[in-house]
This record gives structure tokens, C-alpha cells and sequence, in this order.
């Protein structure tokens, strides 16, 4: 039982998908408080109570969901990625100090479990949530990087350029000798990037799949008769913004300065706005290795919204 608050006693019980409602109405309290709208949707968030990943936690009081958080595994690394959430109306910065650090324990517990020495944990807040921030501080995490959310109005139409020499754009239909190319491709190219894990085929099918049919779609470059880019755009953001996503974009090395990401970048904005879209959103690391910022700014899209990436180290005693 978590101690006395301004919330009252509170009891931990693990949530699980039949309280999605619940959580969905403490995110949203959260979301407008910080944000002024809710930021995400009912199929993200049933998707991440089904994961097997995530090891979810809610406090009650009573019967209400006073504070909710998880800790999810990073594959066999020594990762860990954490949320967390606190009602606005629960003005003790204690109960997020604990709920963090409850969520800690598990991720230890989780990470230990794998037979690493010491944690690397992480979490992702947004650059108006000082509340979070706080307990953050409270806990030994440091900024790592910032993640910004970047949105391009799409015109009607969209005019792709034609292709560089050589480089040739294609929209797959998910079969997997796509999906492969796509997540050989990905890892390779993402090998050096911030918090990158590498993950086996099924790990990153598992992705692929979660959210159920007609959410994820592919694109694959070709330079030169060789795959070198790839693009993963979902429906993460139609319901809240009728905007497309990209949710990946990647090119090998050798592909690079040959004008792929933005070839693959014209395709996506047009498929998006056939299919009724009024923009296209990501979001990029701004210490992305490979300049992606400049990238994406150059095509015509511009930031909206600031993610600080969260971390620490925590030994396993």
C-alpha cells in the first residue's frame, strides 16, 4: 500500500485490459492538464495493455485509478522503458516519486531476470510537463536527447519529384519477404541512432502486428536495383489529428546523398492525402546522427511539439 497523500491510501493492483476505460480517463485528465487535449487514442492504449511486455500498475483509492504507470522489457538488454501517471487532482509530488520508483523495482526486477549488472532505464515526457519533470529529478534522471513531433499540411495534391537516378519507390503489401528486407534494413540503419535495441525478426513482427490489420504499411526503396531505404507509416494519429505517420524511415549508409528519405518522404505525403489525410506527422531525434532535422525540415515539415528523453543507470544489488 502506497503512503497517505492528499489521494488518500492508496492499494497497487496490477491493471490489465478490462480497465482501459479507467486508464483512459486518467490519461486523458493528465493529457489536457499538460497539453490542453487528450494525445492519444483507444486502440494505442488497449494495444499497450495487451502487450506482454509491459508490466502494468495501477494505484486505487478506493475504487478510483488514482496513478498508473509501466515497465516494459527491452528485449534481452539490460533496457528499460517506463510511463507514468499521477491524476492532476493529486497535488503531492510524493505519490509520482513513488510510483517511479516502484516502477524502477520492477524494471530491476525484470532486467536482473536476464542476467545484466545494472539497469538502463528511460522515459519520455513532455517538454510542458514540469510536474514529471520534477519527480524525475527527485529520482537521478537526466535529460539524454529530445525528441520533436513534426507535422506537414499536405496540399492537394501532393507533387512527388521524379526519382534520382537509380532509385526506385515501391508500397508493399506486408508480405513478409518485405517485412524482412524492411527490419534487416532498419536495424542496420538505426544501428547507431539513441536507444536503439536490436531486435529479432519476431520482436519487430510483433510491432508490426499489434495494433491488428490495415495499421502499419510499408514502403521500400531501391538504389540501384539494391533495397536501401525503407519507410513504416500507421494510423497512430488518424483519429485525434486525420493525419498520417510515419512511424520508422531509414536508409542504409550506401543509400544516403542519393535522395532517398525524401523520395520516400514525397510518396508517403501522397499516399497520405489520397487516402483523405490532412497531414503527415513523426517525430526525430534533434541529435539524430545522421541530420534527419534538417531532412525533414528541407521537405517542409516543422516542429510542433518538444519529448525530452529521459535516463538513468541503476545498478542491480
Amino acid at each position: 500500500m502506497l503512503a497517505p497523500c492528499n489521494a488518500g491510501p492508496m492499494d497497487e493492483r496490477a491493471v490489465t485490459s478490462a480497465d482501459a476505460p479507467a486508464v483512459a480517463e486518467l490519461l486523458k485528465a493528465c493529457d489536457i492538464a499538460v497539453l490542453g487535449r487528450w494525445d492519444f487514442t483507444m486502440v494505442e492504449l488497449e494495444a499497450d495493455l495487451r502487450n506482454d511486455d509491459q508490466h502494468h500498475i495501477g494505484w486505487y483509492d478506493d475504487r478510483d485509478l488514482v496513478a498508473y504507470g509501466w515497465a516494459g522489457e527491452g528485449g534481452q538488454s539490460s533496457k528499460v522503458h517506463l510511463d507514468a501517471y499521477v491524476h492532476p487532482d493529486v497535488t503531492d509530488p510524493a505519490v509520482g516519486v513513488q510510483l517511479l520508483q516502484r516502477l524502477e523495482e520492477i524494471g530491476l526486477g525484470l532486467v536482473a531476470e536476464r542476467g545484466h549488472d545494472h539497469a538502463l532505464i528511460d522515459i519520455g515526457v513532455y517538454r510542458q510537463d514540469e510536474r514529471t519533470q520534477g519527480w524525475l529529478r527527485d529520482r537521478g534522471f537526466t535529460i539524454g536527447t529530445t525528441f520533436t513531433r513534426m507535422r506537414i499540411d499536405v496540399p492537394d495534391p501532393v507533387v512527388v519529384p521524379d526519382p534520382p537516378p537509380g532509385v526506385v519507390v515501391r508500397r508493399t503489401s506486408g508480405q513478409e519477404a518485405d517485412l524482412r528486407i524492411a527490419h534487416a534494413l532498419l536495424q542496420d540503419a538505426f544501428s547507431e541512432h539513441y536507444g536503439h535495441l536490436p531486435e529479432t525478426f519476431e520482436e519487430w513482427r510483433k510491432k508490426w502486428d499489434e495494433h491488428g490489420d490495415n495499421w502499419s504499411e510499408l514502403w521500400l526503396a531501391d538504389v540501384d536495383g539494391v533495397p536501401a531505404g525503407a519507410l513504416i507509416g500507421n494510423a497512430q494519429f488518424v483519429e485525434d489529428d486525420n493525419a498520417g505517420y510515419v512511424r520508422t524511415i531509414g536508409v542504409l549508409s550506401a543509400g544516403r546523398g542519393r535522395g532517398v528519405a525524401k523520395q520516400l518522404l514525397y510518396t508517403y505525403f501522397a499516399a497520405s492525402q489520397e487516402a483523405g489525410r490532412e497531414a503527415v506527422l513523426l517525430h526525430v531525434d534533434v541529435a539524430n546522427v545522421t541530420n534527419a532535422l534538417a531532412l525533414y525540415e528541407s521537405v517542409g515539415m516543422r516542429s510542433i511539439l518538444q519529448i525530452d528523453a529521459w535516463a538513468k543507470r541503476s545498478p542491480i544489488l
